[in-house]
Parts: structure tokens; C-alpha cells; sequence
């Protein structure tokens, strides 16, 4: 499979103490990738790295057609989404604003009020994001991510504050666009993940 997004020979450290050394990932078009290891192992670090928010000491990302020819850090929405464990909905827009506000440039409109129902948010889909639970804003930012159609999507940590029925609700979700052709990569501690993954990295080894 062709790479749409290329981490190579990266490493990082922080306060002097290395967090990546010499690490490489090539995600590709519709694959998932569960991406795991114990706490401080770098899954997060390396995410950051690989959407453009943090910069490594060495080595690079890359971003292949056809993703825009930009660095990473400048990749717009629909191609490169993100899920980070801040959550960081817009705090001004309703939970199905923040939707419309993501897929604002996606190439093809997405089903907002089917993505709510998917989620379950039908219910909340007017309430701002300081009105509902933090289980629900997580979701909130995966039902985000996912609307602006992205061709690469970067999810940190996007069970960590639901219970079992709604991270099957979140992990199906993630592997549906993955089945339809986004390339996904996961940073988890969460079991499941790895029964919706097309191939587990493990960080830290």
C-alpha cells in the first residue's frame, strides 16, 4: 500500500530524557493502526510529531499525494484531522457546529445528523460543549474529526473516558472510515483497539 503519511527515523526528547529514538511509520489509505505501549513510551509524542504539533529533534514527516503538498503542520482539516486527549471542542459552538465547522472544506458533505446518531449525540447535538459530560465531548471530537472526510486522521487516546459500549461505538466509527478509505492511526491503551486494527505498532520496545 502507498503511504500518505511517512514518520521517518525520528527522535525526541524532553528535558533531556529521550521519549523517541530513531522512529519509523508509514501510514497508508485505508489501514488502521493501533499504536501502543505502556504510559511514557511516546505514543503521544509521536502523534504530535506526526500531525505537526511538536517538531523532532531529528528525522521526518512527510505527507504524500495525494495529500496537499504542505508540510504537516499545514495540512488542512480534510486532509489531516485530529483527535488530541485535550478533547478542545470550540467552546462557542454547539456539539453539531463544531461538526459543520469541520467539514466546512471536506470534499463531500458528511451526514452530520447520522455521524451524531453513530456516536450517540443525536440528543446533544445543540448543547455546547460545557453542557455535556466529558465522555460525550471526547465523542464530540471524534464525530468532528470524522466530518471533515479526512484522508489522514490522528486519534490520541479516544476511549479514555467511555465506558465499554460507547469505545465499540468510537472504535467502529474510526474502522468505517478506515473502510472507506482514510488512514487512521490510534494511539490506545485500550484492548479493543486492537480487534478493529489492520496492524498494531508498539512504541517503547
Amino acid at each position: 500500500m502507498t503511504a500518505l503519511l511517512s514518520v521517518s527515523d525520528v527522535s525526541r526528547s524532553h528535558g533531556g530524557t529521550p521519549v523517541l529514538r530513531h522512529t519509523s511509520l508509514d501510514l497508508a489509505a485505508g489501514e488502521l493502526v493501533a499504536l501502543t505501549g505502556p504510559s511514557g513510551s511516546g505514543k503521544s509524542t509521536l502523534l504530535m510529531i506526526a500531525g505537526g504539533w511538536d517538531k523532532p529533534d531529528s528525522g521526518t514527516v512527510t505527507a504524500h499525494p495525494p495529500m496537499p503538498d504542505a508540510p504537516v503542520s499545514e495540512q488542512p482539516w480534510h486532509a489531516l484531522a485530529f483527535v488530541p486527549q485535550s478533547i478542545a471542542l470550540f467552546e462557542e459552538l454547539t456539539v453539531e457546529e463544531n461538526l459543520a465547522f469541520a467539514a466546512r472544506t471536506a470534499a463531500e458533505l458528511p451526514d452530520r445528523s447520522k455521524l451524531l446518531e453513530t456516536l450517540d449525540l443525536a440528543k446533544l447535538a445543540d448543547r455546547l460543549p460545557s453542557e455535556v459530560s466529558r465522555g460525550e465531548q471526547q465523542r464530540g471530537a471524534v464525530a468532528r474529526a470524522l466530518a471533515a472526510g479526512p484522508l489522514v486522521l490522528l486519534a490520541d487516546e479516544p476511549t479514555s473516558h467511555q465506558d465499554r459500549a460507547h469505545a465499540e461505538m468510537v472504535l467502529t466509527a474510526l474502522r468505517r472510515a478506515a473502510d472507506r478509505g482514510t488512514a487512521v492511526l490510534v494511539a490506545s491503551h485500550d484492548p479493543l483497539l486492537a480487534e478493529h486494527a489492520d496492524r498494531v505498532v508498539t512504541v517503547g520496545e
